[in-house]
């Protein structure tokens, strides 16, 4: 976790400073990192809650500070969730993949699907629990996405795996479905 907080929330301090030391960086600028960086605290904190691994109630808490965030988009946020397991491997480490993960699919929505509508759905299916996040904008082309230079696809791909689970997108130009897989039980030692 210290790793993660160093690599997101310190090195964008650190560029922020680095702007501003510089002469690079106008107050506009400077908000919206300052704004990215409390967010990211304020996620961080938000893993280390005790969920007593209950998924819902790590979502409930991350939903409380993503509606104040999506009221200034004018995006509709449909949260439909349902009952699901406790995943006894839900650790502070582990909900914050999640929640990074559920964080970048956001993200991704806010800057460029220009949709008005997100759907946020949990259900089972088999032996996983899957967090649906539907939306109605422009879809996106996955490949080209890869290629762009852009890196939170690959980084929500690389924490899924951290955590044994999946991620998956399924998009058109009638919006984009992005599934994020969970284990019910843990198949590896310890993500600790």
């Amino acid at each position: 976790m210290m790793q993660d907080m160093h690599d997101g929330l310190g090195s964008s301090l650190r560029m922020a400073l680095w702007s501003v030391e510089h002469g690079h960086c106008d107050e506009d600028a400077l908000a919206d990192v300052l704004k990215s960086c409390i967010d990211d605290l304020k996620l961080a904190i938000d893993s280390m809650e005790p969920v007593q691994s209950d998924l819902l109630l790590l979502l409930a808490t991350w939903r409380f500070r993503l509606d104040r965030h999506l009221e200034d988009t004018g995006i509709t946020l449909r949260w439909e969730v349902a009952d699901v397991p406790l995943l006894n491997w839900l650790s502070p480490k582990c909900a914050l993949h999640i929640l990074r993960i559920l964080q970048e699919a956001f993200t991704n929505i806010i800057k460029h699907a220009q949709a008005t509508e997100i759907r946020l759905s949990t259900s089972v299916q088999g032996d996983q629990v899957v967090v649906s996040i539907a939306d109605n904008g422009r879809g996106f082309v996955l490949e080209q996405a890869g290629k762009q230079g852009g890196k939170g696809l690959s980084n929500q791909q690389f924490r899924a795996k951290v955590i044994g689970a999946e991620v998956t997108w399924n998009s058109s130009a009638a919006g984009t479905i992005f599934c994020l897989r969970l284990p019910i039980q843990a198949h590896w030692e310890s993500v600790e």
